[in-house]
């Protein structure tokens, strides 16, 4: 019966040995991933909510008051989709979405 037990012991023991060199492998690899910068961590402000916009109506007979002052963004059409840009800065550009984050959709046809 000694046998048995020494080996059911042994093959425990290569399980247990197996699975921690698992767990090893998976966080020397993360560290090396992360140190070498292959990761990319999103941050808070890369999908923050820029700012509000409203849709005013142009139907015939309603007055639409609108500041004379530039918003300091332009809009543009590309790939089917309406981006903003800032004007200050014109590296920082995102999508345009509705409250459920869908796209806005625009078409390059009619804006020409």
């Amino acid at each position: 019966m000694t046998i048995v037990e020494k080996r059911v012991s042994k093959d425990g023991d290569k399980v247990k040995h197996m699975i921690m060199g698992l767990v090893a492998g998976i966080i020397i690899s993360v560290v090396a991933l992360e140190y070498n910068g292959y990761l990319r961590h999103s941050k808070e402000a890369d999908s923050a909510m820029i700012e509000d916009f409203k849709l005013l109506t142009l139907k015939p007979g309603y007055d639409v008051k609108t500041s004379s002052k530039p918003s300091g963004k332009t809009a543009f059409c590309s790939g089917g989709s309406l981006l903003m840009r800032s004007d200050k800065t014109p590296t920082a550009s995102g999508i345009l979405v509705d409250k459920k984050g869908r796209i806005i959709k625009c078409d390059n046809k009619q804006m020409k």
